[in-house]
């Protein structure tokens, strides 16, 4: 996370449509090109510090996915499929 390079892409919102069941959790386009060239973003460490986002580094994520789950707090696992197997699996 501390070297990589992140660009920001702009899309007009009318490009975009709700994805996800049972509700729609993120907003893709399929179709949709960049109202003007990427910019850069910077340290992704200080946008999520200045975001407020907590981020956590854990060896595996599945013991922390079981407790978010079974909380009263909203949340996406769409990027799950990424994660190493479930040791408990």
């Amino acid at each position: 996370m501390q070297s990589t390079v992140l660009y920001a892409y702009r899309f007009a919102a009318s490009d975009l449509t709700p994805f996800g069941s049972p509700e729609p959790h993120a907003q893709v386009a399929t179709t949709a090109r960049p109202l003007r060239k990427p910019e850069q973003v910077g340290s992704l460490l200080e946008a999520h510090e200045s975001a407020g986002i907590e981020l956590r580094v854990v060896p595996n994520l599945w013991p922390y996915w079981k407790r978010v789950i079974a909380s009263t707090v909203g949340y996406s696992g769409i990027r799950l499929r990424n994660a190493q197997p479930d040791p408990e699996r």
